[in-house]
């Protein structure tokens, strides 16, 4: 259990209290997962990663210094970003989750997103709204303020030839990126750098 204790560092409270055992074991593996990647990328043991959380929760590096990292999991799926010099967040999420819930896109999608959605057959609105969801989650994860950000405001678009999402031009310097990975959507949020 020691071991177990010095790998979730601050989520050690967390792993306790769970109750379900594949709760723990992802949040378990996403930490280790996070602190070898982390090694890989500078150049060091895992055991030399400290990992902590700030006021709102968000992990961050207390060791190695100059790296960002973020991190989301869902069933059957861990994802871990590092960038070095600039915030980063992660989300991932099954494409095929249900957000065809009655009033739940009118929550989190901004009115022109609305209206583009609303030409669309069923599957493909499912599946543009998960892709919007996990774009302006990571977007909100780097930011350290998650769900907390009015999501209506934010409007992720696709570049034409350049492959990434653009927010507003007042959101300055984000790069925003969603991939399908077998049956998930998995997006990513790289800031400014120096940011």
């Amino acid at each position: 259990m020691s071991a177990a204790r010095e790998v979730l560092g601050p989520d050690w409270s967390r792993y306790r209290t769970a109750r379900e055992p594949l709760v723990r074991s992802r949040l378990l593996g996403s930490r280790l997962l996070l602190r070898h990647v982390v090694a890989v990328v500078a150049g060091t043991e895992p055991g030399r990663v400290v990992v902590g959380r700030d006021g709102d929760g968000r992990p961050f590096l207390h060791r190695p210094a100059g790296l960002d990292v973020g991190i989301s999991h869902t069933a059957g799926m861990l994802v871990v970003g590092v960038a070095r010099g600039r915030r980063i967040g992660v989300d991932v999420e099954a494409s095929d989750r249900s957000l065809l819930a009655p009033g739940f896109a009118e929550k989190f999608c901004h009115p022109q997103e609305l209206a583009e959605l609303s030409g669309l057959r069923p599957a493909e609105r499912n599946l543009r709204l998960v892709r919007l969801w996990t774009l302006k989650e990571a977007y909100t994860k780097a930011l350290g303020v998650g769900l907390a950000h009015d999501f209506t405001h934010l409007r992720p678009r696709f570049e034409q030839g350049g492959g990434g999402w653009q927010l507003d031009p007042t959101a300055g310097g984000w790069y925003l990126r969603c991939e399908q990975v077998g049956r998930f959507l998995v997006a990513g949020a790289l800031g400014p750098e120096g940011g």
